[in-house]
């Protein structure tokens, strides 16, 4: 039987206990979607200079809710993994899961377009190379349009 549920594309990253605040987060992830795949850990430098390094992934997963329920569900895992207003003001990051894109379909000239609008590729590049690793085809796709 074939999964008919979207995939939806996830960045996550911190910069306050990394490694565990990541996989409590993960781990959570695989509690509530299926087929989660993660990509490597890719670190970065904190822009603002208040806190460590970043480290961020992306996960791809099988979403079977609408964007609003997924947001609020990646909301609910940050705060279970220590998020709050308190420490983001103090430029640390516990969890922090943001919705890249959700794709429903394979028509790959599509996909692109949608993560070159919702994407910055060129000011976020802890994004755009874990994306990578998981959606390879996207690289032909980039660089086919570069030419």
């Amino acid at each position: 039987m074939i999964n008919s549920f979207p995939l939806a594309y996830v960045c996550v990253g911190s910069n306050h206990a990394p490694s565990e605040n990541i996989a409590s987060g993960i781990s959570l992830l695989r509690g509530i979607f299926s087929q989660v795949k993660a990509s490597q850990i890719y670190k970065s430098r904190d822009i603002v200079g208040l806190e460590e390094d970043y480290w961020n992934l992306v996960v791809q997963l099988n979403c079977p809710f609408a964007r609003k329920e997924l947001k609020t569900q990646l909301q609910a895992i940050e705060l279970a993994c220590g998020r709050n207003r308190d420490d983001q003001l103090r430029g640390r990051v516990h969890l922090d899961l943001d919705i890249l894109f959700i794709r429903k379909d394979n028509d790959l000239d599509r996909l692109d377009r949608i993560v070159k609008q919702q994407l910055e590729l060129g000011e976020n590049s802890y994004v755009l190379s874990p994306l990578k690793e998981l959606v390879p085809e996207l690289e032909f796709a980039w660089r086919s349009a570069n030419e």
